[in-house]
């Protein structure tokens, strides 16, 4: 085992030695902002000690900083975890939320301490990596709806033998969790339970409002890891991101991005919030981000942005998409949007934020792509996708909100008419909104602008959409893609009073 330690130790680089030394005051500096990221939010029950697994906090011993017992009676942020891939869920890892690092299987030590649990992995490396081995039965009765009875195999000593987590339910374990079993026993099964996360619940009311105007930017940043775009080693750090998105500000009350990664989305506020001399909008914002997912025969799991250029040689969060909104904001929420198979394709995401002074919601999504490679080539989950959004934008609708709503829809707008895949996608959706770059064409007014430049071609596949009783005053598009493969689209939309 301990030459599989060492041997995990190199492999993963900088993704294990980037963990600090751990004391109390240590952690991540992105744990604050991430609490807040619109992920579900999970907690470990051991089936041995009937208690919850927590955090442990530990002044005196560095070694013991950070470890895992299953002790708790209750879920508070000791024990929240999110779930996080980047194998589409064939392996998991658990990241606390009070440290803001990932749970860490280490086999560094002698004795008691071989293979103990401790949070404060900096990245998702071999030793933050679980596989989960999930029970069709056991969930006690009582447990949350969604809860699995699991296993988590750590990694092989060998071909045949596999090395589980325990939590020591003896007299004197305390339920310290420990990578070490070599079979599955009640020691070695948890219950998986979701637990009550950021981004739940219901919107608060609107208040009334009088006819306004709303600037609006949506922009997919393609920050994860693609070759196609500039950014350094293929994937954005917050510093290029920052100066890319700083570069086309137009003064924006709203800003949609997409292919976001989690741990920017506070280095965009901070950076939203300085002022204009300085590049920014000189007011306060609030920038929310929620995940796309995959599944393996289990919940949903987050997906990872891949590893970040030097020097951000660490973990940047999850991938997915971010919405910034005026600091008023207190509430958003996820919505995952039906998907192709999630254990080969991403579950994709909407999010949506309230201005409940401006009786607004504003919600951002990325729909599925066209092909083969990203599983739908005939635009069959892109349409289910459209009418899934359209039903969450109707529901804010009867709530009393004013909803702009837009993003990358990966579709081809309905007067398109070049072989771009189905331009039926979006047909329901003009029906029943407006869009902005609607009419701006003669002779195919449901179309617009280009925002996607292609090999041979050009399409727009970016959108921003309000109430069919308002009035968009401007809709342009920078064609100008910078480190991205996408052209930033602007909307001043005229709300009507409520």
């Amino acid at each position: 085992m301990r030459l599989l330690a060492a041997l995990c130790a190199v492999i993963a680089g900088l993704q294990v030695l980037a963990a600090p030394t751990a004391g109390a005051a240590e952690v991540s500096q992105d744990a604050e902002a991430i609490a807040k990221s619109a992920g579900q939010k999970w907690a470990l029950k051991s089936l041995a000690t009937g208690k919850y697994v927590s955090v442990a906090l530990d002044e005196t011993d560095t070694q013991l900083q950070w470890r895992l017992r299953a002790r708790a009676d209750s879920v508070g942020s000791w024990e929240r975890l999110t779930l996080h891939t980047n194998h589409m869920a064939r392996t998991i890892g658990f990241r606390s939320e009070v440290t803001g690092f990932f749970v860490t299987a280490e086999f560094g030590y002698d004795g008691d301490r071989q293979g103990m649990l401790r949070a404060r992995g900096a990245g998702l490396g071999l030793w933050q990596q679980f596989t989960p081995v999930f029970y069709a039965t056991g969930v006690p009765t009582g447990s949350p709806k969604g809860s699995r009875v699991l296993a988590l195999k750590v990694s092989e000593k060998d071909e045949t033998t596999p090395v589980y987590v325990s939590a020591d339910a003896s007299e004197t374990g305390d339920g310290l969790l420990r990578a070490r079993a070599t079979s599955v026993g009640s020691w070695e099964k948890f219950v998986l339970e979701p637990v009550t996360s950021a981004g739940s619940g219901t919107a608060p009311a609107p208040s009334p409002a009088a006819a306004s105007t709303l600037d609006v930017m949506s922009w997919n940043v393609c920050a994860n890891n693609n070759k196609d775009c500039g950014w350094s080693d293929e994937r954005a750090g917050y510093a290029e991101l920052n100066e890319q998105i700083q570069s086309r500000l137009k003064d924006p009350d709203v800003i949609f991005f997409q292919e976001f990664c989690e741990k920017h989305a506070k280095r965009v506020e901070w950076m939203l919030e300085k002022p204009v001399a300085e590049g920014g909008t000189g007011r306060g914002w609030d920038v929310r981000f929620a995940p796309l997912h995959h599944q393996w025969g289990g919940p949903p799991v987050q997906k990872q942005c891949a590893m970040g250029p030097a020097p951000e040689s660490a973990d940047r969060g999850a991938y997915g998409v971010a919405i910034a909104v005026p600091e008023e904001n207190t509430w958003y929420k996820h919505h995952a949007l039906e998907s192709p198979d999630t254990s080969k394709f991403e579950e994709r995401s909407a999010l949506c934020a309230a201005l409940p002074s401006r009786a607004v919601m504003v919600c951002n999504a990325h729909f599925s792509a066209g092909g083969a490679d990203f599983g739908d080539p005939n635009g069959v989950w892109r349409t289910k996708q459209a009418k899934q959004f359209e039903g969450i934008v109707a529901e804010y609708e009867k709530q009393g909100y004013r909803v702009v709503f837009g993003g990358d829809f990966n579709s081809v707008p309905p007067d398109y008419t070049q072989s771009d895949g189905p331009n039926t996608v979006l047909t329901d959706t003009y029906a029943a909104h407006r869009e902005c770059d609607e009419g701006s064409i003669a002779g195919s007014p449901r179309n617009g602008e280009v925002t996607k430049p292609l090999s041979g071609r050009k399409i727009k596949i970016d959108y921003i959409f309000a109430p069919d009783t308002a009035q968009f005053t401007s809709c342009t598009v920078t064609p100008d893609a910078g480190k991205s493969d996408h052209y930033p689209l602007y909307g001043t939309v005229r709300l009507p009073g409520t």
